[in-house]
Parts: C-alpha cells; structure tokens; sequence
C-alpha cells in the first residue's frame, strides 16, 4: 500500500506524546490484519515483525517513533480530534497546527515495506516507539530482548539524501525560584511577544528564529520602574519558544524600542493597558531571575566542523503561586563540553533550586557502517546524486538504542520535511515517494 495511504491514517488519530493507545492500537490491528508477528509492551511501544521471502539469514530493524509535538495557534484538541490536514503545491499541510509528518511519515513508509508482498526483503524487526518528542521513555522501557539486529533504519530525519550518522544528546534542567509578592495600585499593562517561527530546539537552533522569551527580558531591560505580575513563555523542552506573555504594574510610559529586534520579521509585539492587579512580585526576586536570564549561556555555545557541538534553548518560563521556573535544554555531542556547560549554569541558579530532569544520550559517528555504504550506493543509482552525511544536533533514540544494542549500526533517513514542531510543518509527497524507492531498493540489496 502506498505510504501516504498509511499517513493519512496517521493524521486522523490523536497522537500527543503521552496519548499513544490510540495509534498503538492501529498498529496492533494492521500486524494482525497482515498475519505478522507482533510485541506491544505498557509504554504502548510497538515491535511488528516479518520474515524474509527469500530465506534471508539477514535481519533489519525500521524504526520511527508514533508520538508527535502538538502546537497550535487556533483552539485545537490534539488529544481527542486528528489533524486538519490539506494538501497544497505538493506538500502535506496543517490547519494551523503541527502536522506531525515528524514522525508520522517515517512510520507509513515502514508500513508500506510490511504491506508489500510484492518486493524481496529481508528479515523485518519494524520498531515503533512512544514518547519520542518528550522523554524519550518509549525507547528507554523498551524490552531489546525482542530484537535481535543491530542494525537500524530509523526513518526520523528531515531532508532527503541526508543521513544523519550521530547526533546530540539532551539534558533538561528545571529551576525554580521562589518569590515574594508586594502590593500594586499602579496601572498595570500586559506585553505579548508573538509571531516567531520557533522551531526545533536542536535542528532550528542555528537559524536565528529568534526565542520569545529572551526577546521579552531584552524589551523589559528597556524599562526603569516596573513589577512584574507573571510571565508566561514556550511549551516544550525540545521547541523553540515563539510567544511569551508578560503582566507587569508601572507609573512609565510604554515606548519601547524595536528596531533590536528588526531581524525577526514575522515579531509581533503588542501592549495592552488591563484591569489593575492587586499584587506584583518584590523586583529584589525578579532582579535575581533577570540576572540568570541574562547570564545564561543561550542559543549555539560551540560549533565543530561547521555543525553545532553544544547548545542551550531557555525552552519555557512560567509563573505560579509564590515561585517562577525555568525550563533548560542542553544539546551536546562532546561529553567535555557538555559537563562543563552543566557546570556554569549550575553556578549561575546557585540561588535557586536546580534539578536534571531527563537525560537522552548521543550516538557516535559509526566510520565502519555497512548501513552508510548500501544506502549511499543506492540513493546514487537511483538519483545519481551523492548523499550527504551529516551530524545532526538534534537528540535522536539512537543514543539509547546504542546503549542497549552491542555494535549497534544505525543511520536516519527521511524525506523532505520543513518547520517541524511548528505550525508551518510540512511533508513533500515526491519526496516521500522517491524515498520509498530507495528504501526499497537498499532492503532488495540486503
């Protein structure tokens, strides 16, 4: 069956990280629909296998993750409702909402490979996993005792003729700061920061997308007398933040300067005068917050080889009863560098409380990859175009299978995917059917 045939599945069915029974079910029904072998644990992982038609003594895993990231900007219920999809100049597009292409269509193309009697494969350990886009736990709770290749497809990238051959890992952090609230009877405005591309907090980080909340404490610098009321920014660790919202109480005129933030040409900055608030937090607690919020290390820190090596993404601040808090990712593929930047910003919330919250491992560039070589012969007999291969700063599963897999061989293939985790997301349907002709023909050579 075509692979969009099985997308378009995939976009009907509800599948926020965290809400996957629904998906999981779909695949339990389509193993049992085409008589294959099938594994499915309580993270709602899904291992779906099939044997060779030819007798092959080979064995390879295909693996995509069945979660997506669910970011709007209309009222929308990911968790009940499938996307609001449309097809536009070739691609697959949303309604104003993530479209989930990452990674809904890496996991059609490995249906598409399972439905297929018609072409000579070799043994199929097809791994699907949960939670990807959050915690990653799917991959982490998964029992490897089902699996015996180690050698892995995983179909999670973003550009074709690309193959991601290593990738970062992730550490989140949450600080949090207690904070203590004075009275207000000056008039009290609210600012909003919106209209940024946002992005993927690993593959977008370099392409000066801008971060709503870093942009927030630049306007709030502007001011001289003010109290903050809240602040509210970003939703994911793993998202560039596109919008924060601040309340704050002043006497001042609002005349900020914007021409710092020209780069950005889709800012939109709005104030607007609200319903004066009873109370406002003591500026001695938000100086202290301030100071962090300039002092951390934030957007690409290193560079090697012309990708970034480690970065920092200030994912989300909020607001709560008596405390503020702070979301942090780091990405690094140098464990150096990587403990010394965990290091710093320890010493920066020294007064705050600090806590790691999830730690996703990073994958090694495998030079002695068979994978690497029959994928890029093929992609050129069927293109004749090199591939490229590439380093993603992304954090990708592969870290946790290599922990768990001995010798493991992984490469990560895709088609042409755009904006991914923002509401611009879009998948290329030639793309998607050039890619599933090469993924045919490298499961042929095998």
């Amino acid at each position: 069956m075509d692979p969009l045939y099985y997308f378009e599945d995939f976009l009907s069915i509800p599948r926020e990280s965290g809400n996957e029974k629904e998906i999981s079910d779909y695949l339990v029904k389509f193993a049992t629909e085409h008589n294959l072998e099938y594994y499915r644990d309580d993270s709602n992982n899904v291992i779906i296998k099939k044997k060779s038609n030819k007798n092959s003594v080979e064995t390879i895993a295909l693996q995509g993750h069945i979660d997506m990231v669910c970011t709007s900007i209309r009222d929308f219920d990911f968790k009940n409702n499938g996307i609001d999809w449309y097809i536009e100049d070739g691609y697959y597009k949303a309604n104003g909402t993530t479209l989930g292409a990452d990674n809904g269509i890496g996991c059609s193309l490995i249906l598409s490979v399972l439905s297929n009697d018609n072409i000579s494969i070799p043994n199929i350990e097809a791994v699907f996993t949960t939670s990807e886009e959050t915690n990653m736990n799917g991959a982490k709770r998964l029992d490897y005792s089902k699996i015996t290749s180690n050698k892995f497809i995983s179909i999670d990238g973003t550009d074709e003729g690309v193959i991601d051959v290593s990738s970062a890992g992730m550490i989140s952090f949450n600080v949090d700061k207690k904070i203590n609230y004075i009275k207000n009877n000056m008039p009290t405005y609210k600012i909003k920061v919106s209209g940024l591309k946002g992005g993927h907090s690993g593959i977008d980080i370099d392409k000066n997308n801008g971060n709503a909340i870093e942009i927030m404490f630049n306007l709030l610098e502007q001011l001289n007398n003010y109290n903050v009321v809240s602040i509210k920014g970003g939703v994911r660790y793993n998202v560039i933040p596109s919008t924060c919202e601040c309340i704050i109480a002043t006497n001042d005129k609002l005349n900020f300067d914007y021409s710092p933030f020209d780069m950005y040409k889709e800012l939109n900055i709005s104030v607007e005068q609200i319903k004066t608030c009873a109370k406002v937090i003591n500026n001695d607690d938000f100086d202290e917050i301030k100071k962090v919020m300039h002092t951390l290390p934030k957007g690409v820190v290193t560079y090697c080889g012309g990708y970034p090596q480690s970065s920092v993404n200030l994912a989300i601040i909020e607001t709560s009863y008596e405390h503020i808090s702070l979301k942090i990712s780091l990405r690094s593929s140098n464990k150096i560098e990587e403990q010394a930047i965990i290091y710093n910003i320890k010493n920066i919330c020294k007064l705050m409380s600090f806590e790691i919250v999830d730690t996703v491992p990073f994958f090694e560039y495998n030079k002695n990859s068979k994978l690497i070589k029959v994928l890029t012969d093929k992609y050129y007999q069927l293109f004749s175009k090199n591939v490229v291969l590439n380093h993603v700063h992304a954090g990708l599963e592969g870290g946790i299978f290599a922990e768990k897999i001995n010798n493991l061989d992984m490469c990560v293939i895709a088609p042409n995917l755009s904006d991914i985790h923002t509401v611009d997301e879009k998948v290329e349907i030639d793309s998607v059917n050039r890619v599933y002709k090469w993924l045919i023909s490298v499961l042929e050579s095998i």
